[in-house]
């Protein structure tokens, strides 16, 4: 073999492992790690809280709030409110539990491992633990009750009542929800309540409620709807208010989604 020859050979090779480490990299990035939609897309220290934050609430596992906090001798209401996440910026979580500031409240963080309506709704609202527990209290939603098929699995969280508004909004659902705490009230043929104390004496002792419009992460939407939960309370200081997020807002804006934590939701509990 002439000096050449070995010099093209030599020369060949360099540039065949240039071109198989350079296919490999690219391969790497386009093939083996495509782009994914926003909402599958990993949050830098999605779940490390800051130390503010645990510094300034105390931190709930992820048992089920409504079993940890609700009051067997008096009435309940549970709301889970859709889109309420954790924002990395503690002033925004400050702004939206000083709704409640002139109320007996009581803040919290609280760990989800989901974030799914579905998840929150299956694992907050439950009211009954097995098949042999009578069916207790009333179940209210203002959205779409066939949307991720609510209307089916409500059914096996032990509600005797469910009542879907199809789209009538958070505002319709409180003022149902306020004339069962406080008037008489007709749903179906039955009259269902007359008063908190009829309530407690016919064995209701949770009343829950989904919210609609927070879902979409719109801060002024979220701020009406824990307004008008915190006006409920002023109203109703004979009843308990157990508030949680079902998780950060997936909804809307991306960047609204990224600026929150993954796995934690704030809790408050009124009166």
């Amino acid at each position: 073999m002439t000096f050449w020859q070995k010099v093209s050979l030599v020369v060949f090779s360099l540039l065949f492992a240039f071109a198989v480490v350079f296919s490999y990299l690219i391969n790497a990035q386009l093939i083996d790690r495509p782009l994914k939609p926003w909402h599958m897309q990993p949050a830098v220290d999605a779940d490390t809280l800051s130390a503010e934050y645990m510094s300034s609430y105390q931190l709930l596992d992820k048992r089920p709030v409504l079993r940890r906090f609700a009051d067997s001798s008096r009435t309940t209401v549970a709301v889970l409110v859709d889109g309420w996440g954790v924002p990395f910026d503690t002033s925004l979580l400050r702004e939206d539990f000083a709704v409640f500031g002139d109320l007996p409240h009581k803040d919290y963080l609280h760990a989800r491992l989901a974030n799914r309506t579905r998840h929150a709704e299956l694992s907050e609202l439950r009211v009954i633990w097995d098949s042999t527990t009578q069916r207790n209290g009333i179940y209210l939603f203002g959205g779409d009750s066939l949307e991720y098929g609510r209307n089916l699995y409500i059914d096996s969280l032990g509600y005797n009542r469910h009542v879907f508004c199809q789209r009538c909004g958070d505002s319709v659902v409180f003022a149902l929800l306020d004339s069962l705490l406080s008037d008489s009230l007709v749903l179906g043929s039955d009259s269902l309540a007359q008063g908190v104390d009829s309530l407690v004496r016919d064995g209701v002792n949770v009343l829950s409620v989904t919210t609609w419009d927070s879902r979409d992460g719109d801060r002024q939407k979220l701020r009406a709807t824990l307004s008008q939960v915190a006006a409920l309370a002023r109203k109703h200081l004979e009843v308990r208010f157990v508030l949680v997020g079902s998780h950060r807002p997936n909804l809307g804006d991306p960047k609204i989604r990224r600026e929150s934590f993954a796995h934690w939701v704030p809790v408050t509990i009124l009166n």
